[in-house]
């Protein structure tokens, strides 16, 4: 190639890359503010999209969206569903979906490309999609069940019940979902595998008007063959059975935790096979002893039960489960965010206050719980005591909780040993605000590892933040978004330590920082 030719092919490279990145680009599709959703339950679901490329003054002017039941028709440019042709606008946000009737349980493709400011039109986004929820009451063929010694005048504290069942998958699979949901919180197993990373499923509601379930992926769980599905419930609000100043304990809707459960499994040669919670499932109680939303959690590991939702497990002294009405709320999917493990804080210093008492101080006030690893003699019971100040001994202080509790203790959690060796635990039902635990019961003097804080919170991704030269405004910002995460499990609360319910004068002073902070679109539709 001589010079000319290799200038002439530079040029021609050069021209192409620009034209290329001038291109106006779509990306970040979201249906109702949501990647991929599971379960949507709008009969309109809301589109947005961005937009990109290297002019900083492109506008979008004009948008055509397409909607397929398959992506093999969109790939050829074909739209069964919806089809908006050109629209001319500049809305990217919230544009209204309206094709076809969308179906319960469809999985709906979509793509769009947008024209800029000068009439030229960009390429089509990559194909993305969402997934329709069960969207009417008869798409449910799940009963709610719960255990079946739970007696409704009789509205005490129990164990956490656990639940199980056996299935068999005949045939190769293509996909798999769980609609479930258990109150007040819930766990699901597959095969001896939690399901999800989730925290404190379902989000607080009004029972007796609204109840979330999940929706979730279990394709991978479920095999070809013989499996085994578990559930194990915490009361959470459902069931707040301990007496406190703001009276849940007298929630029209309470009564002991309850469960449903419709697993959905889809062949290759197209045919399906529904697994539904009914009096065919077992019951019973294990280790988690006691949990109270406000109180804490007790777990006797010598109580454990291995293998308990896998298959094969032995389950004959497992009771049958009792089918009930279940709360009077409407059935809805969960779209904010779950609730997730987002930090660990370990301690600064540990203090032996008296013999045997000792307390790990964070260096930082959090919500979440305590995860300790302690090896020791089977029956030794350990308490973690949590609170955010310290009485001049040095013990946690506690007296601001306690004012309004009346019922138990307040924010304490228990641990028995099995004896097995270096054991990991924390609970799975509750959370904690605060930066003391105050940790007695130990058979030998701790070291600073053994405790860590775990921080928990609505799993918001950050959509934001500030610093500049001044310390202290740097530090205004650092705590507020502290205080921000610290009070949002599914809702904005008031304090994480005492109250944990939301009070709209508190939701309402939080929420411009809140959305400046962190993406927090979903919690406010």
């Amino acid at each position: 190639m001589n010079m000319l030719s290799r200038l002439i092919f530079f040029v021609f490279c050069l021209i192409s890359f620009q034209v290329a990145f001038a291109e106006i680009n779509v990306f970040d599709l979201t249906v109702d503010y949501q990647k991929k959703p599971l379960g949507i339950a709008s009969a309109s679901p809301k589109l947005s999209w961005k937009i990109q490329n290297n002019d900083n003054g492109t506008s979008q002017t004009a948008y055509r969206i397409l909607v397929a039941s398959k992506k093999s028709l969109l790939q050829e440019g074909k739209a069964d569903v919806w089809d908006s042709r050109k629209v001319n606008s500049d809305q990217s946000i919230q544009v209204n979906y309206q094709g076809k009737r969308l179906e319960s349980r469809q999985r709906y493709f979509w793509k769009v490309k947008v024209w800029d400011q000068e009439g030229k039109a960009g390429s089509y986004s990559p194909i993305d999609w969402w997934e329709m929820a069960l969207l009417d009451a008869d798409d449910w063929q799940a009963k709610w069940i719960r255990h079946p010694d739970q007696v409704d005048n009789e509205l005490l504290a129990k164990p956490a019940p656990f639940f199980r069942k056996s299935f068999s998958a005949t045939k190769p699979i293509t996909s798999a979902r769980a609609f479930v949901t258990g109150l007040g919180y819930f766990e699901m197993y597959l095969n001896g595998q939690k399901v999800s990373d989730h925290i404190l499923d379902p989000v607080k509601t009004r029972y007796d008007k609204t109840v979330k379930y999940l929706v979730h992926d279990i394709t991978d769980l479920v095999k070809e063959g013989e499996n085994a599905v578990g559930m194990v419930l915490g009361t959470g609000w459902f069931n707040h059975f301990a007496k406190a100043a703001w009276q849940f304990d007298q929630a029209p809707w309470r009564a002991y935790p309850t469960m449903i459960c419709q697993l959905e499994i889809t062949y290759q040669d197209g045919s399906r096979q529904v697994v539904i919670s009914d009096d065919s499932w077992k019951s019973s109680s294990g280790p988690i002893i006691f949990d109270g939303i406000r109180n804490g959690e007790t777990y006797d590991s010598r109580k454990e039960m291995p293998g308990w939702s896998r298959s094969g497990f032995n389950d004959e002294r497992w009771q049958a489960a009792k089918v009930v009405d279940g709360p009077s709320g409407k059935l809805l999917p969960q779209f904010i965010p779950a609730i997730k493990e987002m930090q660990i804080v370990k301690p600064v210093s540990v203090t032996e206050i008296k013999p045997g008492v000792y307390v790990f101080d964070l260096g930082q006030n959090i919500s979440g719980y305590s995860r300790i690893e302690v090896a020791g003699p089977a029956g030794t019971e350990i308490t973690l005591k949590h609170g955010e100040r310290l009485f001049p001994d040095g013990a946690v202080e506690q007296k601001q909780i306690l004012r309004f509790l009346k019922t138990g203790e307040a924010q304490t959690d228990h641990y028995i040993l099995k004896g097995e060796g270096l054991e990991t635990w924390s609970p799975r039902f509750v959370y904690h605000g605060y930066q003391y635990v105050e940790v007695s019961g130990l058979p030998a003097p701790p070291t600073l590892e053994m405790l860590k804080g775990i921080v928990i919170h609505t799993s918001f991704e950050s959509a934001g933040n500030f610093a500049c030269s001044n310390p202290l405004f740097n530090r205004i910002q650092e705590l507020t978004r502290w205080s921000y995460i610290g009070n949002y499990h599914g809702i904005p609360t008031d304090c994480p330590h005492r109250e944990k319910i939301g009070w709209s004068g508190d939701g309402l002073l939080v929420a411009e920082a809140g959305l400046f902070n962190y993406d927090t679109k979903t919690a406010y539709i």
